[in-house]
């Protein structure tokens, strides 16, 4: 274990050498470094992470605010003409439902972030919360593209941030997804433009003020980022989050540099800009380098007792809210018959996307127990979403259905049974068990009938050739998890709203403090 934990720091060591380097003999290097989603995470989480190169991951204790703030101290003693910058989504989890928001921002201030890019999350107790959290901050806020007059933002954000840094001026503007609406129930926040729109209308204005070098901070995704970069021209670093991605190298399109900032603090973005003696930007020698953060590192000293006074403050279990009603996850119950936590889920997700149907499967709802009543905490919804699983929107034609929910018949008693919402389906199980490989059904099942969908309140008769809107989840969607290749391969307008299902069932309860299932409906009936 010493030898191994060495070896670790000696690579670490090497690391920080090779993030150092920083070389100014042909002009200026303007170096942009930060995060995006944290999710809340100020404390080391155990991660597998190849550290040394050599295709193999191990465990080990990675991210962690204290460590973060190391890394960019290093970064800015090496080249003071470094910027600290969030994109957004880093009030989650425990330090958020205990704090409000007021401790990771006091923490990140400490750790020396400067610019902040908002994510959708920041919103899931509402502008309120999010505005008293950033009287605890001391960086800069940007919401070019949202309208905050109507809400507690108001006067608490910039529309555009304009940095003279060692005789170069650099203009910062933020997009956030447009999905805004989608995935959050904050209504008095609304997007002024889309992020084509407002990215063209900042680049001009920045430009006109005479900037030498335009950073967006976006909140939209990498996908998208790459979308945006092609439509337009003028941004010469595009610094995103949302997707949660680490890329492999820098996105480069037109003269626009794409990267991401990863999630959890794992890892440190740290982008070098190169300008020449004109103060011209060399687009082409822009340059990534992903910094490991690990325990190894020297942590900041005053930030961990910060850590530390917080963790001695969180109580036993962090309660969010109270349920009347038990919460029975026990595998028959879920994987064997309507589960009525399942329905009030589902239903939670049907309504917050506005989607005509949901279709879960069984697997994506953990905790295998029965919660008593009580009071619903932190923990327990962690349980339950123990994958992290995200929502996926898409619509598919009715024709499809069918197929789908035999697949769902022929996973009776396993995690590929489908618990619904805004349908209704039977499974006689004697009949006939689909069959299918890859791909392809090579023997149609015959147990499902009596389909029905919610429409405007009333159940009605499936039409095969209508398009749907559906939500479901990113194993079942993206990985055809149990075996469902119908969603990907018919699907069109496949979404990852990255919402999770924990998040959906503590903005409900954050909303409601009272969540309770109600009694089974027959939205899945089983004949034995």
């Amino acid at each position: 274990m010493f030898k191994k934990n060495l070896k670790n720091t000696l690579l670490l060591f090497i690391l920080l050498l090779s993030y150092t380097s920083v070389s100014m003999a042909s002009g200026k290097i303007i170096t942009i470094a930060g995060t995006a989603d944290l999710q809340g995470m100020m404390e080391t989480s155990p991660h597998k992470f190849d550290l040394n190169g050599d295709g193999k991951k191990e465990k080990m204790m990675m991210g962690g605010i204290a460590y973060i703030a190391t890394v960019y101290k290093n970064l800015q003693k090496e080249n003071p003409n470094t910027v600290i910058v969030s994109t957004g989504d880093d009030l989650m989890n425990k330090y958020f439902h205990t704090y409000k928001g007021k401790a990771i921002f006091s923490l990140m201030s400490d750790a020396g972030y400067e610019l902040y890019a908002f994510g959708n999350h920041e919103f899931d107790k509402g502008s309120k919360v999010l505005s008293e959290a950033l009287g605890n901050a001391t960086f800069t806020p940007i919401c070019s593209d949202l309208d905050v007059s109507t809400s507690a933002l108001k006067g608490k954000c910039e529309p555009y941030v304009i940095k003279e840094i060692d005789g170069v001026k650099v203009g910062f503007f933020s997009l956030m997804t447009e999905d805004l609406p989608l995935v959050t129930s904050e209504r008095s926040v609304k997007i002024i433009s889309g992020n084509v729109t407002t990215a063209k209308m900042m680049i001009k204005l920045l430009r006109d003020k005479g900037v030498d070098l335009i950073v967006a901070l976006s909140h939209i995704g990498y996908k998208q980022d790459r979308v945006l970069a092609k439509q337009v021209k003028g941004i010469d670093l595009i610094f995103g989050g949302h997707s949660h991605e680490y890329v492999k190298k820098i996105g480069r399109i037109n003269k626009t540099a794409i990267v991401n900032g990863g999630e959890q603090g794992i890892q440190i973005i740290k982008v070098d800009i190169p300008l020449d003696k004109d103060l011209k930007v060399v687009n082409k020698e822009i340059k990534m380098t992903k910094i490991p953060v690990t325990d190894a590192l020297l942590a900041d000293q005053k930030i961990k007792k910060r850590v530390k006074k917080y963790q001695a403050g969180f109580p036993a279990a962090i309660v969010l809210g109270q349920t009347e009603i038990p919460w029975n996850l026990t595998s028959d119950e879920i994987r064997k018959s309507e589960s009525s936590v399942a329905d009030m889920i589902n239903d939670l997700m049907r309504k917050k996307f506005k989607v005509d149907v949901v279709m879960n499967n069984a697997g994506a709802f953990r905790g295998s127990k029965i919660y008593s009543k009580g009071s619903i905490t932190d923990a327990m919804l962690k349980e339950i979403d123990e994958f992290g699983n995200y929502a996926y929107v898409l619509r598919l034609k009715g024709k499809y259905f069918k197929e789908i929910l035999e697949r769902s018949a022929a996973s009776y008693g396993e995690g590929g049974l489908m618990q619904v919402s805004g349908l209704k389906y039977r499974i006689t199980l004697p009949k006939q068990v689909q069959e299918i490989k890859e791909r392809k059904v090579i023997k149609p099942g015959k147990r499902v009938d009596n389909i029905k969908i919610l429409q405007k309140g009333k159940w009605v008769e499936l039409d095969p050739k209508k398009e749907y809107s559906i939500l479901s989840n990113s194993f079942i969607v993206n990985h055809e998890g149990d075996g469902y290749f119908w969603f990907k391969k018919y699907g069109t307008g496949l979404k990852n709203t990255y919402t999770t299902f924990y998040s959906i069932m503590a903005e409900a309860i954050d909303r409601k403090k009272l969540l309770s299932p109600k009694p089974k409906d027959g939205r899945l009936e089983i004949v034995h």
